[in-house]
């Protein structure tokens, strides 16, 4: 069921920029509601146990080496182990920078200003032995990730800080920077796919995008083609068939605002509104994700079903004082969980479909590493003919059409 998370990780980062986003936008015009609650009894327990001075020291290192990790892999575009041990041996230099900022330099613009020089010295330092960019793009580069991370700190402050109240104690400070880090986090998932290759994720994001642009528009003219002809089935009905109708869709709709209005009501009995309005909106956004959600067969099996579910999600979720970013992932799980449930069918493979419905078709009977993968693939999505393909993989034509027939045999055997 968990083999494919990395899409439910994805999912709830973008869920999680888009909220704060509104969050931004509403603090900006005076709703001041997300800020830290910093008097919270959670916030006060932690900050107690984390009093102890190794165990803070201990975070911020580790906060530390991730953030010139995710800031520098950005700007090198690397991902690699030879990297990452370039990073570790730097460490010990970056954490006597930060000791000197804290120490000697009591100003946020001399501040900033040594942290981009010492950032931009490590990248000099990295690329002097790897020569992989030009330093007129590194120079570049490092701009504009400097500007995006200082636009990701102004974000995350701004939404959760409370500037009547400054903030003294570890446990808020920390909340802060692990907002901003998650932020940085999605940019990093932006510039690289899983082999780093910056390049091909760049070229299929393009060919996705262009390809969802296709479907969206084969959509709307499907969903307009269809209302049309709903609308002109409805008005060929007898009265009293268009009566019954017009009943049915009115008691649905009905049906489902008493639902949400029940799960909010007894949120609100648990003093867990807010929180269950992020869960809600959470799962709504996150729903075509992963496809169709779940249903019973009934209304009766899903109104108890789904209020049960909110009731233990609003008792899990911590308040939006401490954390926005839980609701939210529970809210996405909610709606990555149901969506297991769905019995899905597998159509065989055919030229011209989207790649990510080729992905999961095809790795449920074949490895993405396998020869029979790439045939299927540059036949299918790459559009490559038998021949071409033939002289690459030194298979005789029959031969490749054989693989491709096994393979959509071993998929109609799923359904």
């Amino acid at each position: 069921m968990f083999k494919d998370y990395h899409k439910y990780l994805s999912t709830s980062l973008k869920v999680y920029l888009f909220v704060l986003v509104i969050i931004f936008i509403m603090k900006l015009v005076g709703l001041d509601y997300f800020g830290i609650d910093l008097d919270n009894h959670i916030i006060k327990r932690l900050d107690s146990i984390f009093s102890i001075f190794w165990l803070k020291v201990l975070l911020y290192l580790i906060f530390l080496m991730f953030y010139q990790y995710l800031m520098l892999s950005i700007v090198c575009k690397d991902n690699s182990k030879k990297f990452k041990i370039f990073i570790f041996c730097t460490f010990p230099l970056t954490y006597l920078v930060q000791r000197i900022k804290e120490i000697y330099i009591d100003h946020n613009i001399l501040t900033t200003l040594l942290e981009f020089f010492y950032l931009y010295f490590l990248v000099l330092l990295y690329n002097f032995k790897t020569k992989k960019m030009s330093y007129g793009k590194i120079t570049k580069r490092l701009f504009v990730v400097v500007f995006l991370n200082i636009l990701f700190q102004f974000i995350s402050t701004t939404t959760r800080y409370k500037y009547e109240k400054y903030i003294s104690q570890f446990i808020p400070n920390l909340i802060l920077t692990f907002d901003y880090i998650l932020l940085l986090l999605i940019a990093h998932k932006i510039v690289f796919v899983e082999k780093g290759d910056v390049k091909k994720c760049y070229q299929e994001q393009v060919g996705s995008s262009s390809q969802k642009k296709i479907n969206l528009k084969k959509s709307l003219l499907k969903l307009r083609k269809n209302f049309q002809n709903s609308i002109s089935e409805f008005k060929k009905k007898g009265k009293q068939e268009k009566i019954t109708i017009i009943i049915y869709l009115l008691l649905s709709l009905l049906w489902n605002t008493l639902t949400v209005l029940l799960i909010l009501f007894v949120a609100f009995l648990n003093d867990t509104l807010i929180e269950c309005v992020f869960i809600l909106t959470s799962f709504w956004l996150s729903k075509s994700s992963f496809g169709k959600s779940f249903h019973f067969d009934s209304m009766i099996k899903c109104f108890i079903v789904s209020n049960l579910s909110y009731y233990l999600l609003n008792r899990l979720t911590t308040p939006l004082g401490i954390s926005i970013l839980v609701p939210i992932m529970l809210g996405v799980g909610l709606s990555y969980v149901t969506s297991k449930f769905v019995k899905k069918t597998y159509k065989p493979l055919y030229r011209g479909m989207d790649e990510s419905l080729f992905e999961e078709t095809i790795l449920k009977v074949e490895e993405k590493d396998s020869i029979k993968y790439k045939i299927c693939y540059e036949f299918y999505i790459e559009k490559v003919s038998d021949l071409s393909l033939s002289f690459k993989y030194n298979y005789s034509v029959p031969g490749i059409r054989k693989i491709r027939d096994r393979i959509n045999q071993k998929i109609k055997k799923l359904n």
